[in-house]
């Protein structure tokens, strides 16, 4: 007995379009045809069809599964490789999983970079979309560190948050001075802010570039004159090594002349 592709693709629960997308990769031969030139498939090619549909179901790929079919060394090998290949896309599943419900549980919102769930409704909307960038550009142990300067909060952050473009020069001098124990406190504590490509993951020219870039789209004219009043202010009295200092004259430098250049 045999059957038509249409009737072969029912009993294996696949398509027409699939069937002869099998043929197409030489996945599946091809059936005899009948006096009137209709296909006719037969037995064999009903247990090919069900073979290669448990090897997809396993997550082997097409493209692999011709090298497998009967070597069994090659079989093994693929096995293991799809063994890892799931545990990494269980464990990013989980991760997901887990992030989907702190997002729910804290009412963050979806773009909130994973580390800073639990404090968004502390961060401005600004301060939320920077950490999302350096979530992509620094290692574990640097964004570890800024969660926590952005866990800690003063009487003045709101102010500075909500500082308008125009605001007027003894507005900004006010907030700097405010502004500039708790800087000092966390340059002190985390020199290499300083430098902060020396944290960098990836192609250092390229996230500096994207962190500039970020802090003229995210903070307006007013605040960046108020943060770089504080710093300026706090530089001189900063009890930092000589080389947090060095590296940190050099990064300006460098900074400088990539801007002129």
């Amino acid at each position: 007995m045999g059957w038509s592709t249409s009737e072969l693709a029912r009993l294996t629960g696949t398509t027409v379009n699939t069937i002869r997308h099998y043929h197409k990769l030489g996945l599946l031969t091809e059936p005899e045809r009948m006096s009137n030139g209709y296909k006719q498939y037969g037995a064999s090619h009903l247990l090919r069809l069900h073979q290669i549909r448990r090897m997809r179901e396993l997550g082997i790929p097409l493209s692999d599964i011709g090298s497998v079919d009967d070597d069994h060394e090659q079989q093994q090998l693929a096995l293991k490789q799809l063994e890892v290949d799931l545990s990494e896309q269980i464990a990013a599943l989980e991760k997901a999983r887990t992030e989907v419900s702190q997002l729910l549980e804290h009412g963050a919102p979806i773009d909130t970079a994973s580390g800073f769930i639990d404090i968004a409704a502390r961060m401005s909307n600004s301060d939320r979309a920077l950490m999302n960038i350096y979530s992509t550009l620094y290692e574990e142990s640097a964004l570890a560190e800024m969660r926590s300067i952005m866990s800690e909060t003063t009487p003045y952050d709101q102010e500075v948050d909500e500082l308008a473009e125009d605001a007027d020069d003894a507005t900004r001098e006010r907030l700097a001075e405010q502004i500039a124990p708790s800087m000092k406190r966390q340059l002190e504590a985390k020199p290499w802010l300083l430098a902060p490509t020396e944290r960098m993951t990836g192609d250092v020219k390229m996230g500096q570039a994207a962190i500039i870039g970020s802090l003229r789209e995210l903070y307006n004219h007013a605040q960046i004159d108020v943060i770089q009043r504080a710093f300026i202010s706090v530089f001189p009295t900063l009890e930092i090594p000589d080389e947090d200092r060095e590296r940190f004259i050099a990064f300006i430098k460098h900074v400088a002349a990539e801007e002129e250049g």
